[in-house]
This record gives structure tokens, sequence and C-alpha cells, in this order.
């Protein structure tokens, strides 16, 4: 006996051939007939009940069919094709797994149109990459650019990203209170499951695993956790050499103004290799010197050989409490800060998800909803697929390309341009190309 699902594209292409409004009893005789089903076959009953097994797996076709968008039930027992069906070839299994996944057909006409579509928007969301990149270089070449800094700028030196610090300063205080000698490979993996583990905000996760600790403590933990790793820091990689020449350029400081998020010192360690006289800040009551770049650690500043009375705790925003002090008090050093960089600048982002709140609300406070002024260089996410489902396929071209347009203008709705990327390992280039350009 055939299975229900070959029955699927037979039942199809007698309809489609037909053109007509067909009933049960003549779609059954078509397919008796097409696929050659034996008298015996057509004699055994489905279970207990009168109706033949051939019947009740041709009526499971039809529902499969019908689910999928292919053919109609114009009224009881009677059948026909759906007008957007135009005889395209259909495989039974794309279409029992469609069913089954809740999905409808579309044709291939229609999906390479919306595809079209949508591609003209990313090809002109693409060509915008050169028109972003010669209007910043203008607009750096006039000193009008600050930089914000994030995560990934320091990793790119082979510093822990956020998830990797928050595991990190757990498995130190795990360390540090057990007091036993755990040997690296414990370390390492006691890291690596502290990770998997996390909780989905790790902001959040820090509040708990640094409850009960005394402050000299945490501090110790916390240098551990961002400096664990000293001997591979490279502060002369592709992007700190690059960073470094677009903030000063054959003896001119071209930007004046960096706000980073990152706690650690490899921007100082990497200016006074160059040279490039800096004072940092972590509030405001030190007086700025006008003729040094300025760079304000805005969630805090931990030197690897600071002491406690060198660190003002209070101003390291680690876990959740101290963001939404943060959050709650626009007025605060670090909020003001940066709202004046966003009115007063054109800001380009480097290394920042964009996905902190606060960053987000305060894009918004200082975005007058006029043209977009500031730009950030972002790399594409990389779409996850059902197993099942390769990245030729066009339903993931069509989801890429309208996550991309959809991401594109939200950014712009906070009042940024986007340079969008491959690959991490273009944003040195895209840097080199706005010193260039004049």
């Amino acid at each position: 006996m055939v299975d229900f699902s070959d029955l699927i594209i037979p039942t199809l292409e007698i309809l489609y051939e037909s053109k007509k409004e067909m009933s049960i009893r003549e779609i059954d005789e078509t397919l008796i007939s097409r696929l050659n089903i034996g008298e015996l076959d057509l004699e055994l009953k489905h279970k207990d009940t009168k109706q033949s097994e051939f019947s009740y797996r041709s009526s499971w076709a039809r529902t499969y069919l019908k689910k999928y968008g292919l053919i109609l039930n114009i009224s009881r027992g009677i059948w026909k094709i759906s007008d957007i069906y135009n005889g395209e070839n259909i495989d039974d299994k794309a279409v029992v797994l469609a069913v089954r996944n809740n999905q409808v057909y579309i044709p291939i006409s229609k999906l390479e149109e919306n595809i079209d579509i949508i591609e003209e928007n990313c090809d002109d969301i693409a060509a915008n990459n050169d028109k972003y990149i010669k209007e910043l270089s203008k607009k750096y070449h006039n000193y009008k650019v600050a930089l914000f800094l994030g995560a990934g700028v320091s990793m790119s030196a082979n510093m822990p990203s956020w998830d990797e610090l928050v595991a990190s300063f757990l498995v130190n205080r795990f360390r540090n209170e057990s007091k036993k000698n755990l040997d690296d490979n414990i370390v390492d993996e006691l890291a690596r499951i502290a990770k998997l583990n996390s909780d989905n905000s790790p902001i959040s996760q820090t509040r708990f695993i640094k409850q009960n600790i005394e402050p000299e403590i945490y501090l110790e933990l916390l240098k551990e956790s961002i400096y664990h790793n000293e001997k591979s820091i490279n502060i002369n990689n592709d992007l700190f050499e690059v960073l470094t020449n677009l903030i000063r350029y054959e003896n001119c400081v071209y930007i004046k103004d960096i706000i980073t998020f990152n706690f650690d010192n490899l921007l100082e360690r990497k200016f006074e290799q160059k040279y490039i006289a800096y004072q940092k800040f972590t509030n405001y009551e030190e007086i700025q010197n006008q003729n040094y770049v300025n760079i304000y650690h805005v969630h805090g500043y931990i030197d690897k050989e600071a002491t406690p009375d060198e660190v003002d705790l209070e101003r390291i925003i680690f876990s959740e409490e101290q963001y939404h002090k943060m959050y709650n008090d626009v007025y605060n050093w670090s909020n003001i800060k940066q709202i004046n960089a966003l009115r007063e600048k054109n800001c380009l982002f480097i290394g920042c998800s964009l996905s902190d709140p606060n960053m987000r609300r305060l894009l918004d406070i200082a975005y007058d909803k006029s043209e977009a002024k500031h730009y950030a260089i972002l790399k594409k996410e990389d779409i996850k697929l059902p197993n099942s489902m390769s990245k030729d396929s066009n339903a993931y071209l069509l989801y890429q390309n309208f996550h991309l347009k959809n991401r594109n203008d939200y950014f712009n709705s906070l009042g940024i341009n986007v340079i969008w990327i491959d690959d991490y390992d273009d944003i040195p280039k895209i840097l080199m190309e706005i010193i260039n350009i004049k």
C-alpha cells in the first residue's frame, strides 16, 4: 500500500491538469488508474472502519495539500487547484515538513520577487558603506569625531569578552573561598562550566556572585579576572595600530575625546608606547588638559597594579545594582559625559554591540530626530538555521536580508549610520580608509 505522502504529488498533478473542480470520487479513481493500485489494496479497510485504507491515505494527502495552500476544498467533497499554484515542481517531503512547521506555499516567482525587493534594499545598505566612510572621513579631518570603544576593541588584544569576564570572576571567587590549589586544567574546566551555565543577563548574574565580598577581595578578584591572561595580551595587533593612527596621524591629533566602556588599561599602554599624551577620567572631579587626548572610562577603570585606595569601586559598573544606579540617574557623570559627546560630536562606535539599554536611551535623549550624525561599525549577524535547512535556501536569503534591513532601520532611528562588515578583520581597513580619504 502506498503511503499518503506518495499520493501528494499525483493528487496535485491531477487537479492541476484538469483545470476544473473534481469530486473525491473522481480524484481517487484517477489516482487508482494512474498509480495502478491493485484490487487487494483497495479492499483493505482502515482499522475497524468501513473506509478503505487507500481512501483514508488519499484524504490525508489532500489535507496536507490544502494546509500547504496548493488545493482548495470549495464545498463538501469538491476540490480544485489553488490559483497561486503555477505547475512548478514540488517535493512531497517538503510539503509534509512545511505543514508540520506551520508553513504555507509561496510560489518561486513571488519569493524571488520578495527577495529581489529586499536584496535591492540590502544592496542600497551595502552601497551606503562607501558613502558613510567618505562622510566620516570629512568630519574626521575637520576634528569633529569622538570615539566610543566597546569590549570588541579589548577582545582584539586577547582580553576576555563580558561573558568570559563574569565566568572568570566566578571561578576566581570559588578558588579564593575554597582555599584549594587548583591546577590550570581544573580552572579552565570550571570557567567553561560557568560560561555554559551563565544567566541570560550576565550583569544580573554578577549581583549574585559578588555578594558578601570584602572590597579589597572584590578588587583583587576583578583585577585577576581582567588581566589573568596577561602574557597573551597583544596591543600590537592591527586594530590597536590603526586605531592609534586614527587618533594621531602624522603628528596631528584628530580625535581628542574617547569614551570607553572597558575597565582595562590597554589603550593607555598603547598611547604610552606611541608617545601620545593622554589623561584618563573616571569622574567629573579631575581637570582637563586641553593638549591631551581625553580617555573617559564611563564604566570605571582598574589598572593591573591598582591599590584599593586608587580605585573607586562605586564607579565600577560590573553588577546589576551599579548598573541600575547609573541608569536611574541620568545626570551622573558617566551619562552626562556620553550625552555631551553625542550632542557635540560625530561619534564613531567601534567594538560596541549597542545592545546596552542605557546606551540606547542616551542615544534617544541626544538625537534631535534630524539627519543621523553618528556612525557604528557593526558585523552582520550570523543567522542560526534549523539542522534541516541550508544557507542556499530562499527562506534563509529572505530572512537574512530582511533581518539586516530591520537592524539597519532600527539603528538609523537612534541617529546611527551603520557601516556593515562581514568580518571583524575589516575594521582596520575601514579605519585606514577614513584616514586616507581627503
